[in-house]
């Protein structure tokens, strides 16, 4: 009787055991598939970093674009209109979105600016950031040009002129000179902030012990607003340790500055921030003209002017799906209607000499509405050559 008792005792063991051992190797595999899920197999993998104040403004905010083998940075000013989530496509400043959309849709606003799906985000406060950086020890910029900005994060605030060289500064120094605004005859804070991340991810991830680093960042996971699981945070700085010094690109996204209504709009280069990313942004193909397709209208009554506007967009290598005369005559301007995506647009707008208007459907519905059944499947964009229209 007794036998059968510790037999039965044994059993009951060695099941125990099978069962953790099972559950054992079920976690791991688990956990490894997930963990390389966020670069997996070597392929690329997009993370919007963005550093807020309290009130959730956003102080700066750059792309990380990495594989195993690069790493490209693309610092977006905070300046910079982008065009909100939809219904509405409202334009907003870069620095509030995060406050008013989320971390997620600030993410896909940022994708459609850069032509990139951005799958992660990543958002931490300046005084989160700060103590981070202290906990990993100073981290040393290289100042390219001097940099003037009040330190609005003291009592009272203090002007801070930095010049060019590699400056090594603590948590508080090193986030206000990333966040704080440029004052006359200083650098951009965009510049500053790519500076300032750079040095963090050559210093700060790749100096200390993997040890060290993996350590950190589990106890700063908590306090991020992050979709990426604290196995994915790891596997990102594991990746970045194994990334040489001379596979790091890094720039800021090109813009320009217009005065509408008496304010300044800064706006992106579209044409040269996609150049900027296929550049640098391995395996992402460049928009060229045949890549779009263009239905063409006369609007200014001019003799064969959409038949002379569509030899023009072929021999520049577009694909015209129609020619026909628009609505009216009566158009004050050209117009790109834009069906499919806003980037197809500027590659139009860049092979015009002649002043041209891009709009949506929605905003431009009457004149939409009546060219609509005259539009073929397939058509990117709707052209209507307006008064003042010139080719070359």
């Amino acid at each position: 009787m007794r036998g059968h008792i510790v037999r039965r005792q044994v059993l009951v063991v060695a099941a125990a055991a099978l069962v953790l051992a099972v559950g054992a190797v079920l976690w791991y595999v688990f956990s490894q598939s997930h963990v390389s899920g966020i670069v997996a197999d070597g392929a690329r993998t997009n993370v919007l970093l963005i550093v807020h104040d309290e009130a959730a403004i956003t102080e700066g905010m750059a792309l990380l674009s990495i594989t195993y083998d690069d790493l490209a940075l693309f610092a977006i000013p905070v300046d910079l209109l982008l065009k909100g989530p939809a219904p509405g496509g409202d334009l907003v400043a870069t620095q509030e979105a995060y406050a008013r959309f989320g971390g997620a849709s600030t993410a896909e606003m940022a994708g459609d600016l850069l032509g990139v799906e951005i799958p992660y985000y990543v958002a931490i406060d300046r005084e989160t950031l700060q103590g981070w950086i202290d906990t990993m020890g100073e981290t040393a910029i290289d100042v390219s040009e001097t940099a003037i900005y009040i330190d609005q994060s003291v009592d009272p605030p203090l002007r801070v002129e930095i010049r060019a060289g590699t400056q090594r500064m603590n948590g508080a120094d090193a986030a206000a000179f990333a966040t704080s605004p440029a004052e006359p005859g200083g650098s951009r804070r965009s510049d500053r902030f790519l500076a300032f991340l750079s040095a963090v991810l050559q210093s700060g991830i790749t100096a200390p012990s993997q040890r060290e680093v993996n350590a950190s960042l589990r106890d700063l996971h908590p306090a991020l607003d992050t979709n990426c699981e604290s196995g994915d945070v790891l596997e990102l700085a594991n990746v970045l340790r194994g990334v040489s010094e001379d596979r790091m690109q890094a720039a800021v996204v090109p813009t320009q500055t217009d005065v509408v209504e008496g304010g300044e709009w800064v706006q992106p280069l579209i044409v040269e921030t996609e150049r900027l990313v296929a550049a640098a942004v391995k395996g992402l193909d460049l928009l060229t003209p045949e890549d779009v397709t263009i239905a063409v209208f006369n609007g200014n009554g001019i003799r064969q002017m959409a038949s002379q506007t569509a030899a023009y967009l072929r021999a520049r290598g577009f694909i015209v799906s129609r020619i026909a005369n628009a609505d009216s005559f009566d158009y004050p301007t050209s117009y790109i209607i834009v069906l499919s995506t806003e980037a197809k647009a500027w590659v139009l707008s860049d092979a015009l000499i002649s002043d041209v208007q891009i709009v949506f459907p929605g905003t431009f519905a009457d004149h939409y509405e009546a060219l609509e059944d005259f539009i073929p499947a397939g058509t990117d964009l709707v052209f209507i050559a307006g008064d003042g229209m010139e080719l070359e």
